[in-house]
């Protein structure tokens, strides 16, 4: 008898009347990423046919990295198309029907996103929780729990084939040693009547490395560009890692030695991150035992998938896929019952490489090594098969990574699975390749795929420039980060898995959540002066803090500025602790002058907290300000800079706004005006109402039609609420 495969049904409006899909977005560390109360990650899952959405990260490493190039708005180093989860099941191990819901993750046939809400997904609550040691006010949190992350996410969901209740728990933290991880435990309720069977849970992942890289590269971002190019999907055993990253780096073809040189958006690699997922714990209580699954074992498997226990050796699923993850195609994963639909076979023998491919590996599922560079995107990784009865509840933790680049010069001496072309070259199993970095280029014929002849992986970036601002401390590579999400949810001394194997099946279901406390930050204030030089303020409240595990006592601060988060940040200055020249103990606040800010002008400011030991605070005030002067009481004369605007504004600073080069300032504002701009021949090009209390405020040469405006000269007509007109003109030459 054939298998039906159930793959969706809509949700009566009765039962979501109540309830609303939302997201909370993780903005606490490096990484950031959009939470929905539906399983979903990041996005709708799609191809990348519909780009994505500023300010609504998906899986955004490094942090911030919005910006303009040449005019273009870029959304940043988003990494991901989406992601969501998986439960497929059976019930009282009847296998004449299986039960798929995809919690995210999900498109159509042709890569387009499907639909999960109301169809896999019922939301039921999402919350964002803030543990912060600082308050907004700068006074100590006395709510602050160090045994607990400093964000928190909780979203509740009811998956609506299998009557699974997922609550999902996200933490992100901001200290420079762990701020490069999200660490998610899942919680499955089985809230139905029946016994499910044969469950498999499995998490669907994309990552695409990177949004910025590609659109330099390509002027889009499509799961196509990524297939068989530059993009690679490995594995790395020891520490259960999925991970993805581009051959090179990406250096932009435009502005490498620019960026490069002066750390402009983070250096001259336009994609130098490797990203990744890998699981902390999986339930083993709940794996059915041999006799009691329908799971089809071929006889020469049969000896060695099996543990100690009679259970299954995991993971179960360790598949790479491409942008079509539609629910015909994927929910046969889930069938148990025939050889042809383990898309991953267990590794049956080491081959000969005992050293990179150890023994713990026997009969647990092999990634799809071959297709790891036609197919690199999609990521599904799964254990089971479990079996949950009514009202059990299991629970499996999953982190999110993401490093600059895959490893160290150092590593080139370890092997993991993937890098190589796989089926398509000449690529041998079992698939290993030298872990590649931005210190030294490595060569190996393996890595040549059809639409990326190139021999070599990895780059000589940091052997000629600095590591970018945003890595901020000598947690570097994915692998640094992969230990220290280990270390952080097993509250454990740091181990480097290069040669140790992490076994998520011994960890405890509940992270312990205990690392080494950085000094916090303080909470900052910016304000303009009537000399146009800023004063970055911050109270002494934070000066007091104490807590178990804290690193060691504060030394001193530093006061920094950038034009972007992602560029270098200059020290404005370094500020002892009660340190008189910027001290004033009457009011406990601490006073610095930026003696080089200029009206118009933006700046990214904050204050890092620097304890006895070296180690920095995460910079959790960063604050963006724009040097401004009070409106004027009465509107006089107002004027254009710079006028003539030659290419370029000649401003320099933060522009989150449009290209900095293309901005043009009004002086002399009341606090409400409207100015409207005409072309020579008359026409309106635009309208701008001024309300606020500023005397400029800026252009960026965008017409109402969204179009760049052309060289020429052009006339302005400024009006106040008083009935006050004034006029002028200004010139543009591109």
């Amino acid at each position: 008898m054939a298998t039906a495969v159930i793959v969706g049904f809509a949700a009566s409006t009765d039962a979501l009347r109540s309830q609303a899909r939302r997201y909370e977005i993780h903005r606490r560390g490096m990484l950031h990423q959009t939470v929905y109360n539906t399983g979903e990650l990041g996005r709708p899952y799609d191809d990348g046919n519909t780009g994505s959405t500023p300010n609504i990260p998906s899986f955004e490493w490094p942090a911030r990295s919005a910006m303009f190039v040449d005019g273009t708005p870029y959304n940043g180093q988003y990494n991901s198309f989406g992601a969501g989860f998986y439960i497929f099941a059976t019930k009282n191990l009847d296998s004449a029907n299986r039960y798929t819901d995809m919690c995210g993750a999900v498109s159509d046939n042709d890569g387009n996103a499907g639909v999960v809400e109301g169809v896999f997904s019922e939301p039921i609550s999402i919350t964002r929780m803030e543990n912060y040691p600082v308050l907004a006010d700068g006074r100590l949190n006395p709510m602050y729990d160090p045994d607990e992350a400093e964000e928190v996410i909780v979203s509740k969901w009811r998956a609506l084939q299998t009557n699974v209740i997922v609550t999902r728990t996200s933490r992100a933290w901001s200290n420079p040693d762990y701020d490069d991880f999200i660490i998610y435990e899942y919680v499955l309720e089985n809230s139905s009547s029946d016994t499910l069977t044969d469950m498999i849970v499995a998490w669907g992942y994309s990552l695409a490395a990177s949004l910025f890289g590609n659109e330099r590269k390509f002027n889009r971002w499509s799961e196509a560009d990524f297939r068989a190019r530059d993009q690679f999907a490995r594995y790395d055993l020891t520490r259960y890692l999925s991970y993805n990253h581009d051959r090179t780096g990406s250096p932009d073809d435009r502005y490498f030695s620019v960026w490069a040189q002066s750390g402009r958006f983070g250096g001259g690699l336009n994609s130098p991150q490797a990203v990744g997922i890998f699981p902390l714990h999986y339930d083993r209580a709940h794996l059915a035992l041999r006799g009691q699954t329908n799971a089809f074992v071929a006889r020469s498997d049969f000896r060695y998938v099996w543990d100690t226990e009679l259970k299954m050796k995991q993971p179960y699923i360790n598949r790479y896929e491409n942008g079509n993850l539609y629910p015909s195609k994927i929910g046969n994963y889930g069938f148990l019952d025939c050889v042809s639909q383990r898309k991953t076979s267990p590794v049956s023998g080491i081959g000969n490489d005992p050293v990179n491919f150890p023994a713990y590996w026997i009969g647990r599922s092999k990634p799809s090594w071959t297709i790891g560079s036609r197919q690199p995107v999609g990521h599904i990784y799964g254990f089971g098969p479990y079996t949950l009865r009514p009202g059990q509840k299991m629970t499996i933790v999953l982190a999110e990574v993401a490093g600059f680049g895959a490893g160290t010069a150092e590593d080139s001496v370890f092997k993991d699975i993937g890098g190589g072309a796989g089926s398509d070259g000449n690529d041998p199993d079992p698939g290993m390749h030298p872990v590649p970095s931005h210190y030294a280029e490595i060569q190996y014929p393996e890595a040549v795929t059809p639409n990326g002849p190139s021999p070599v992986m990895g780059s000589k970036y940091l052997s000629m420039y600095p590591l970018p601002a945003y890595v901020n401390s000598n947690v570097i590579t994915i692998r640094d980060v992969a230990d220290r999400a280990i270390q952080m949810y097993t509250g454990g001394v740091l181990v480097k898995h290069d040669t140790t194997q992490f076994k998520p099946e011994n960890t405890p279901s509940t992270g312990v959540l205990q690392a080494p406390i950085p000094f916090p930050a303080p909470a900052i204030r910016v304000e303009n002066t009537l000399s146009s030089r800023n004063k970055i303020m911050w109270k002494s409240y934070a000066e007091s803090f104490t807590a178990t595990r804290l690193r060691a006592p504060l030394s001193h601060y530093e006061v920094i500025r950038a034009d972007h988060p992602l560029d270098r940040w200059k020290v404005i200055d370094s500020v002892g602790i009660q340190d008189t020249r910027f001290y004033t103990s009457q009011d406990s606040t601490y006073m610095v002058s930026d003696n080089s800010s200029a009206l118009l002008e933006a700046y990214y400011y904050a204050v890092v907290s620097v304890d006895a030991l070296g180690g920095r605070s995460g910079m959790t005030n960063m604050t963006l300000h724009e040097t401004q002067l009070p409106a004027a009481p009465t509107m006089d004369k107002v004027y254009v800079v710079p006028n003539p605007l030659i290419v370029s504004s000649g401003f320099t600073g933060a522009s989150p706004s449009g290209d900095i080069n293309d901005r043009i300032g009004f002086f002399g504002l009341p606090k409400r005006a409207t100015i409207r701009i005409y072309s020579y021949s008359g026409q309106l090009i635009n309208t701008i109402e001024h309300d606020v209390d500023n005397y400029t405020a800026a252009w960026y040469q965008v017409t109402r039609n969204s179009q760049l405006l052309a060289s020429g000269v052009y006339f302005f007509i400024v009006d106040d609420d008083l009935g006050n007109r004034r006029h002028g003109k200004f010139v543009v030459i591109h």
